[in-house]
Order: structure tokens, then C-alpha cells, then sequence
């Protein structure tokens, strides 16, 4: 699994403001992270890279950080996590993120430990899925492995 100590799952970076970009790539230094400014940029950074988490901003000029998740869930299905970030408190957007399939949900601002937590409960969420997937292939006869 990745850690601060062993970062092996990339993650992108999704936000209209640059002072996010600058506090999120300090949080993360030594992770694997990726950062553009638009949804537009990450669907494209999506077709040339295998992202295993997509951190998000919810609301962006042109693409809306919603509309980027509905994006990534329709292409990617559940190959890539999406945590959204907002300054935004309201119920109704926490709830159309979670309904959307957003694996978490940040307030700004947040704090490295929190930013880092939400990161690794995904990713073990992600290890348990494909132990789980692989222990069902075995039992199954199956021969593919996931990896």
C-alpha cells in the first residue's frame, strides 16, 4: 500500500487555484501527484496515465468537479477513486458527490494528516477490493490475476 514513506499509487490533482496546487504538492511531497487546472486536463491526463486516485475540486469554472467524477465513473468505473475537495459546506453537495461515487470529501481548508488519511483509507479500501477480487478468482479456478 502506499504511504508517505512508500508512495506507489499515482494520484492527480484537480484544481482551478493555483495556491491548492502549491499547499496539496506540499502536503504530498515524495507521493507520485499530478496536477492540472481543469477537468478538461484531467480527462486527458486520464487517457495517458493509469491514476489510481483523482483528488478533485468540486466547483471550477467549465467542468464541474461532479461532472468530472460522473466522468471518471462512466470511463473508469471503479479502476480510479475520486476524493472531491470544496470550500463548500452545503449538504446538498456532499451528497451529489458521495450519490456520484466519490469514494471522499474534504472541507477546505484541511490539514496534511487529513489530507493523508482520507489518501490511505482509499487505498486500503483499494488493496481489500483486489485481495478480496483475487481470492474469489482462486477459489473460482480462475487463472487471470489481478493485479
Amino acid at each position: 500500500m502506499a504511504t508517505v514513506e512508500n508512495p506507489d499509487a499515482p494520484i492527480l490533482l484537480v484544481d482551478d487555484d493555483p495556491l491548492t496546487h502549491k499547499l496539496i504538492l506540499k502536503y504530498l511531497k515524495g507521493w507520485d501527484v499530478e496536477s492540472v487546472y481543469s477537468g478538461k486536463e484531467a480527462l486527458e491526463a486520464l487517457q495517458s496515465r493509469n491514476f489510481v486516485i483523482v483528488i478533485t475540486d468540486l466547483k471550477m469554472p467549465g467542468m464541474s468537479g461532479i461532472e468530472l467524477l460522473h466522468e471518471i465513473k462512466t470511463t473508469y468505473s471503479h479502476r480510479v477513486q475520486v476524493i472531491i475537495i470544496t470550500v463548500s459546506d452545503q449538504l446538498k453537495d456532499f451528497f451529489n458527490a458521495l450519490h456520484g461515487g466519490a469514494n471522499d470529501f474534504l472541507l477546505k481548508p484541511f490539514q496534511k494528516e487529513d489530507l493523508v488519511e482520507v489518501i490511505e483509507h482509499t487505498l486500503t479500501r483499494i488493496n481489500r477490493w483486489k485481495k478480496t477480487m483475487a481470492d474469489l478468482l482462486e477459489r473460482s479456478g480462475a487463472e487471470e490475476k489481478i493485479k
